[in-house]
């Protein structure tokens, strides 16, 4: 049976890293953090993916030290399985070695939100040969990963909450790649799948046919 301290650790694990991301990337002389473009949306959406991390940690804390204050959420007890909280674990680690290795692999490029004039060069190698959002799938992951630790109504609120914020990022920097890279970002975007998935390139597609399969 996996430590009762394991989502704890596995989500301070991953803000810890982010947050060494975050340094690297300013010691180049780039803002990390810029959110210029649908500004309105993206800080909303912001403060909401912080009310979502501190909520995950909250609970992966109570978990931990109070399982009997855990439980009054909501916990059934078939949940404590030993399968269930295996499968936990091998998400979190997993989550984990995603959302890093694409934090390193993007780059300079790297940034949390969408500047106003735009977003860097078009990372199409690594992870992102088979996924066009690897770090989301690794955050939804992650976030998955506490509902299976302890299926409640609030591990589910935070999992919704997460999964709707990043549709809502997700377009916006999907529209801010289109307008930037143009018919590479189509091509890319019919070839790699939104979450995973890679699909063979017709070299007879019309461009139009491209991008109506890509925003699919």
């Amino acid at each position: 049976m996996p430590p009762a301290w394991l989502p704890l650790a596995a989500l301070v694990f991953i803000l810890a890293a982010s947050a060494l991301r975050v340094w690297s990337v300013a010691r180049g002389g780039i803002e990390a953090f810029d959110f210029g473009r649908a500004r309105s949306i993206q800080v909303v959406a912001e403060r909401n993916w912080k009310v979502s991390v501190c909520a995950a940690l909250g609970l992966a804390l109570l978990a931990w030290l109070a399982p009997e204050w855990e439980r009054s959420l909501g916990r059934p007890e078939w949940s404590s399985a030993s399968y269930l909280r295996l499968t936990s674990a091998v998400l979190f680690v997993a989550s984990a070695a995603v959302i890093v290795v694409a934090q390193l692999q993007m780059g300079a490029p790297w940034r949390i939100g969408v500047p106003r004039d735009g977003p860097g060069a078009l990372v199409s190698r690594g992870l992102f040969a088979w996924s066009r959002n690897p770090i989301f799938v690794g955050l939804l992951g992650a976030f998955a990963a506490p509902f299976l630790w302890s299926p409640n109504i609030a591990t589910a609120a935070a999992l919704a909450a997460v999964w709707t914020l990043s549709l809502v990022q997700v377009r916006i920097e999907e529209e801010a790649l289109r307008e930037t890279h143009g018919d590479a970002y189509e091509a890319y975007a019919y070839r790699v799948g939104r979450w995973f998935g890679r699909r063979r390139m017709s070299p007879c597609l019309p461009p139009g046919a491209i991008q109506a399969r890509a925003n699919t």
